[in-house]
């Protein structure tokens, strides 16, 4: 289509990689374009109300497309000691809203489609994260249904990381202090979306 030379503009929604090959197609011809992806993250501090957190973060990353959406939470970002709290609400709060068997709820979406089921089973079972897994995994391949999995402590290197997940796979990074989220969000390509849940101004 970009191809095509009659288009003013082309919007693209979806990751950089391949907004570079539109970019490059679109370029021959001198067409603007705008492209919107990239790794939204969340940052969450030990100051909060955990549970209105908790739930803010389930609803927009499981609540109705299961992470398929570009603005959908993409990995979270705490301290150390934080972490093992957040990971305890994340577990009871799915819990309660799609039972114990995540793969029968109504209220799962399924992965649009069989290459984005591959490819995310890919990023799951990559070696140097599967053992991460500390909420979820479980998958059907028939259904085309992923429970929504939580990794705790993902290299910074995995491909879950480097790559955005457009689907419901959320890591955790942890940090010493909060303030360093800061460093590993700008380390990265700039997200289309952040997310921050903190009562101290100086973070604000």
């Amino acid at each position: 289509m970009v191809a095509w030379k009659i288009y003013y503009i082309v919007g693209f929604i979806g990751n950089g990689r391949v907004g570079r090959i539109v970019l490059a197609a679109a370029a021959k011809h001198l067409t603007p374009v705008v492209e919107l992806g990239g790794k939204s993250p969340v940052i969450v501090d030990s100051n909060i109300n955990l549970e209105v957190a908790t739930r803010r973060i389930i609803a927009g990353k499981w609540g109705c497309n299961s992470g398929q959406a570009c603005v959908s939470p993409d990995y979270i970002i705490t301290t150390k000691d934080y972490a093992p709290k957040l990971v305890d609400a994340l577990k009871y709060e799915l819990e309660k809203f799609y039972r114990k068997n995540p793969l029968e709820s109504k209220d799962l979406s399924r992965i649009v489609n069989s290459n984005h089921f591959a490819r995310l089973t890919k990023l799951m079972d990559d070696d140097k994260v599967s053992g991460k897994i500390v909420c979820g995994g479980e998958k059907d391949e028939n259904k085309l249904r992923i429970a929504p999995t939580v990794l705790l402590d993902v290299p910074r290197d995995s491909l879950i990381m480097t790559d955005e997940i457009f689907g419901p796979l959320l890591p955790i990074i942890t940090v010493d202090k909060v303030e360093e989220s800061f460093d590993v969000i700008n380390s990265g390509p700039k997200p289309l979306a952040a997310y921050l849940f903190t009562n101290k101004k100086a973070l604000k």
